[in-house]
C-alpha cells in the first residue's frame, strides 16, 4: 500500500522505517520479505514518470524547505567548507544520483596492524551481486573500437563525453572501463531509444517506463522512468508483493516511547 497521508495513530507495525533512500528502501523490502509488517515513512512525495519539474518556474520552487512553503525534490545542506544536495521524495537519493554502481575496490578493506575492517570484500560480493541484479545494472552500450561499431547503434557510440574520456585515457595510458549503471537501455535485448519496457513487474506508479532517450537529465529526475530508481524495484516489490505500507508526505521529527 502507498498513501499520501499519515498512518492511523493506533496502527501497529513490527518495524517502522524512516526515509526511502538506499538504506530505507532496501530495509523495507528485506524485512517485509522476511514476513514482518513494515511501515515506511517518507517526508517527500512520489514522483511518477512525467512529474519531475522542467520549466524555470517549477524548477525554481523545486526545493525542500517547509519553513518557506517549499516541498520540492532538492534539499540543499551547507556546512563550513562543505555543501551537499540530498533528495526529498519517494526513492530518496536514487531520484537524483548519476546511476553509477561501482563496487568498493578490494584494497579498501584494509587488514593490517594499523587498521582492520570487520568485513572483507569476499563477504560483500554476493550482496553486491544481489543489489546489482535488483537494480538491473548494465554498462552503457558503447563500443570503444571504431572498427567494431555498428551504424545501427550510433546514438550510443557517438556520445561526446564518452568518446572524450576514452580518448583521454588512451593517451595517458590509463585503464578505462564502462561501470554498471542503473539505467534501462534495452527493452528487448538490443538498445533502443525511448521504447516501452514491457513484461516487467508492476510498479507502484502504475506506469509503463521507457528505455533511455539520452536526454542527459538524470540528475534532475528522469521523466521517462528509464532510471532504475528505488521506487521501481525495492519499494514496488515491498508494497505490491510483500505487503509493506508506504506513507509519503510524512516527516518524522521526534520519537517517543509508548506503553
Amino acid at each position: 500500500m502507498i498513501a499520501s497521508r499519515p498512518p492511523e495513530p493506533e496502527a501497529h507495525y513490527d518495524v517502522v522505517v524512516v526515509g526511502s533512500g538506499f538504506g530505507g528502501s532496501v530495509m523495507t523490502q528485506r524485512l517485509s520479505d522476511a514476513g514482518l509488517s513494515v511501515c515506511l515513512l517518507e517526508r517527500g512525495k512520489a514522483y511518477p514518470p512525467g512529474s519531475f519539474p522542467r520549466s524555470p518556474w517549477e524548477t525554481g520552487r523545486n526545493l525542500w524547505d517547509p519553513s518557506e512553503g517549499l516541498h520540492g525534490l532538492f534539499n540543499a545542506w551547507s556546512f563550513r567548507g562543505l555543501g551537499g544536495i540530498v533528495a526529498s521524495g519517494l526513492g530518496g537519493g536514487s531520484l537524483v544520483y548519476s546511476n553509477i554502481l561501482i563496487r568498493k575496490d578490494k584494497s579498501t578493506f584494509v587488514q593490517d596492524e594499523l587498521e582492520t575492517w570487520p568485513v572483507k570484500y569476499e563477504d560483500l560480493e554476493p550482496w553486491y551481486e544481489r543489489h546489482e541484479e535488483m537494480l538491473a545494472a548494465t554498462p552503457y552500450p558503447f563500443e570503444p573500437d571504431p572498427a567494431k561499431r555498428d551504424p545501427a547503434r550510433e546514438p550510443w557510440d557517438r556520445t561526446y563525453k564518452t568518446n572524450a574520456l576514452h580518448e583521454a585515457a588512451e593517451r595517458l595510458g590509463l585503464e578505462w572501463l564502462l561501470p554498471k549503471l542503473a539505467v534501462t537501455f534495452a527493452a528487448n535485448g538490443e538498445p533502443a531509444l525511448g521504447e516501452p519496457i514491457l513484461g516487467e513487474p508492476e510498479n507502484i506508479h502504475g506506469r509503463t517506463r521507457l528505455t533511455c532517450r539520452l536526454c542527459g537529465e538524470c540528475n534532475i529526475g528522469c521523466n521517462y522512468g528509464s532510471k532504475n530508481t528505488l521506487d521501481f524495484n525495492y519499494l514496488s516489490d515491498a508494497a505490491l508483493r510483500r505487503g509493506a505500507s508506504i506513507f509519503t508526505r510524512c516527516e518524522v521529527k521526534t520519537f517517543a516511547p509508548r506503553p
